[in-house]
This record gives C-alpha cells, structure tokens and sequence, in this order.
C-alpha cells in the first residue's frame, strides 16, 4: 500500500504546525488562549477602574483634607486668642489617607508636614512593593489644594494639599495580585480537570483509529464496544458496519476466487483427460501402424524398402517426440495421478522426476500427519507451488540441495508447506517471475497466505499454508514418513 503526501499550500501553510497535534492539545491550547485574551480584558479592565477610583479618591481625600484644615486652623485661632501657631497646626491635621500636607512660611520655605495615616499607623510605605510599570499605569494627574493662613489680616504661611495615590495604587495592586493568583490556581485546575475529561472523551477515538488499522492490515472481523457518547456511539456504530460489510465482501470474494480456481482446475482436468483419452490413443495408433509396417518391409525389395524403413524411422522419431510432448502437456495442465493416488506420493514422483533430470542435486521430502486426500483445488495448489518452487531453486538458484516438508497443522484445519534451499537466492533488483505470481494468486484465491525470505547463511525458504475445507470426510492419515 502506498500513500500521497502532498505539499501544503501557501494559505494553509501557517497551520502545519497546529494540525500536527492532537484534538487533545489543540482544545487545551484554545481553552488557554482563551484564558489569557479573559485575562487581558481584565486587566485592562482593573487599569481603567484603578485610575477612575485614585482619581475619585484623591479629589475626595484633598477636599476633606481642605476642610479639616481650614476648620483646625479657625480653632486654633479662637483657643490662641487670635493667633495661629504655624507649627501646632501640624499636630491637628494627622492621620489624612491619600493626601500629602506641607506647612510653609510665607517665602516656601517647608516648616513641617502633617504626618500621613500610613506614618501615623507606624507602616511601611507600600509603594516600594509596587511594580514600577503598574504605578505608571495607574497614576494619574495629581490634585491639590493651597490654604493660606491669615492671622489678624495677615498671611502668616501656607498650607499646601496634594493628592497622594501611592497607598491606593498598593491596594489595587494587592487586589489584583491575589485575583491574579487565584485566577491561575483556578486554571490550573481547569486545565487539570479538562485534560482528564478529554482523555476520557477521545478514547474512543483513539480505538476507533486502532480499529481503522486493523481493518487496513484485513482484519475485517474486528469489532469496537460501543461508547457512552451519543455522536462517537454512532460513529462507532458506522465502523462496525463498514467492518461487517468488508467481511462479507472478502468472504464474497474469496468463494468466487475459490470458486474460479475449481473451474480453472476442472476446465483444465477435462483438458489432460481429454488430451489423454483422445490423443494417446490415436497416438498408440500411429505406434502400432508404423511398427506393421516395418514388418512388412521384409516382403519388399531390398531399394524400396530401404527408402520406406526411412519414411518410418523419421516418422517413428516424431512420434516419440509427440508422445513426450504430451505427456509434459499433461504433467503442466494436471498432473494424471492426482485424485488417484496419495498426494505424498504424487509430490515424491514430482521429485523425483527432478532427480533424473539433475542428478547432481539433492531432494529432501518430509511428511507430518499428511492424509492420503485433500480438496482438488488444495491437491492441485500444494503440487503447483512445490513444482515451481523446485524450478526457481534449480534454475536461478542454482540451488545444490532442497528440502520440501509437508505436515497439517492446527487440529486439522491448516496443511503447511515448506520449501528450503542453499542456493543464490534472489538478486538485489530481480522482480517476481509469473510463476511467483501465479502462486500468490492461487494462494490468495484459496484463503491461505505465504511468505519467501533468505535463510541463513545462504538460500531461501518458501512458506505457505492453506486452511483445509474438505466438504467431505477424508480418508485415514498416512503416517509421518521421511524421503531423501
């Protein structure tokens, strides 16, 4: 089998890499995706809502800030008896969130600053914890508010109010710091919980593809259970019918193989009887007229019978040469012998008949638990493949010894075949011949398989077995017998 893998083109090129995952990877992948553009939003969204709050927060804080000192230093006023003391009023004014006070005399020169509530409640200052890209993105215009301090018509200093977002900016940031670390604990465990969920979801198409493999390597009778899913259920349902389906098609295709090799083989039995029957008498025919002849050359004159006795020697020499084309004729088409005697004997003729033709060669024949009869088209197979298994041994292996087994196998139901030699072997760029081809195509036909490959340390090994489907009862198995 072989597969076209194209070559992506310029638009989905950019994909490759995405559609080499798994469905797997690609639903997490856009799940995080998804997370982080929700996570981007929110974040722009946090930006935008932090800058309006400071905003708010620091123009609320500079206005009660405005009104706390304003009303501190009225007081004051009134408890000094009309003066203001610039450095009491600091002690007043403590304690004010998001604001920062600077009391100044009347030339800007700072006398004091109010403490603020983060130094009134002995705190660090937060603003250190603070990423600086965060506060530059959340800082905003600063407010500010400037109080002069009159005393008996006279501006004896001023009180200068500005907003300070420094601890609002550390809030929002402690905020979104811990919504950021519950957010991603959360994800975590989504991604956890989905990557478990997935797994269990697409198990039955990781056996639905396992499925498809087998039924690629023919395994037609392969069945898949049933998932809970309701859309991969009728999935799967579909791939069992397919599988079902192949089944009977093989099944099909294989009785009407089967079927075509039997009037093949029948076509090809009446051939050799009718070659036999018809021919060879009329052949012995011929044998029996030119002999009288010949014995009638004794009454002739010694000229004419010399010229005749040649006639009939030439005809004699073709009919031998008739003869013997026939009886390969008939070894080719079916052997005779088949259906007639025991099909080890039929193979060890077949041997030996390459014997007398190669005497140099060795020919090994093992027999298991062989029975004396087996289906026609099975007989016939068996003697077709040892036949020209022997042949490519002798003739492109030059082979110097073979080995033929022959045994049943699996209770009866498998009759195995082997054929062994120490010849050449196939050679690098050498293409199977038709009788190789014939052979598989037999095989095929019949439901067996086989296999050829090189036997150590030179040589090779044919292997074939065919399921035995014998309608009838078959005679008494020989005994294991062993010829050499």
């Amino acid at each position: 089998m072989s597969a076209f893998v194209g070559k992506p083109t310029s638009g989905g090129g950019d994909f490759s890499f995405w559609r080499r995952r798994s469905l797997r990877w690609q639903v997490m992948a856009a799940v995080v995706v998804i997370n982080l553009c929700a996570a981007l939003v929110a974040f722009v969204v946090v930006i935008l809502n932090a800058q309006r709050a400071t905003r708010l927060e620091m123009l609320s804080s500079v206005a009660i800030a405005e009104r706390l000192v304003q009303e501190t230093a009225e007081r004051l006023a009134e408890t000094a008896g009309g003066g203001v003391s610039l450095t009491q009023l600091p002690l007043h004014i403590t304690g004010l969130r998001h604001v920062r006070i600077h009391i100044e005399d009347p030339t800007g020169r700072i006398l004091a600053e109010a403490p603020s509530s983060t130094a009134a409640h002995g705190e660090d200052d937060e603003t250190g914890e603070v990423p600086g890209w965060f506060t530059a993105l959340v800082t905003v215009e600063p407010a500010g508010k400037t109080i002069p301090v009159v005393e008996n018509g006279r501006t004896i200093g001023l009180v200068r109010i500005s907003g300070e977002a420094s601890d609002e900016i550390a809030e929002v940031w402690q905020d979104m710091s811990d919504l950021a670390l519950l957010a991603m604990v959360v994800n975590i465990v989504i991604l956890a919980a989905l990557h478990l969920v997935l797994g269990r979801l697409l198990q039955p198409l990781q056996r639905l593809s396992a499925g498809l493999h087998e039924l690629e390597e023919g395994h037609f009778e392969h069945r898949l259970k049933l998932p809970r899913v309701r859309e991969l259920a009728r999935i799967v349902e579909r791939f069992n019918a397919l599988g079902t389906a192949l089944n009977m098609a093989r099944q099909d295709n294989l009785r009407l193989n089967e079927r075509l090799v039997r009037v093949q083989d029948d076509e090809r039995r009446q051939i050799a009887a009718d070659l036999h029957d018809e021919l060879g008498p009329c052949l012995f025919g011929l044998r029996a007229n030119l002999e009288s002849i010949g014995r009638l050359l004794d009454r002739l004159d010694a000229e004419p019978a010399g010229r005749i006795g040649e006639r009939v020697a030439t005809m004699s020499d073709i009919l031998d040469r008739v003869q013997e084309g026939n009886r390969g004729l008939l070894r080719r088409i079916r052997p005779m012998a088949l259906g007639h005697v025991p099909l080890s004997a039929v193979i060890a003729e077949l041997l030996a008949d390459f014997e007398r033709h190669a005497p140099d060669r060795r020919f090994d024949l093992w027999l298991d638990n062989v029975a004396e009869h087996y289906a026609d088209s099975l007989e016939i197979t068996v003697y077709r493949c040892v036949q020209e298994a022997v042949t490519n041994a002798l003739r492109h292996g030059q082979a110097g010894r073979i080995a033929v087994s022959l045994r049943e196998e699996v209770n009866g139901e498998r009759l195995s075949l082997a054929v062994e030699d120490d010849g050449l072997g196939l050679q690098p760029g050498s293409t199977p011949g038709f009788g190789l081809i014939g052979i598989e195509e037999r095989i095929g036909a019949l439901g067996g398989s086989w296999q050829l490959a090189p036997v150590a340390p030179r040589g090779m090994r044919l292997e074939i077995g065919l399921p035995i489907r014998a309608a009838d009862s078959l005679p008494p198995r020989r005994e294991r017998a062993t010829a050499s």
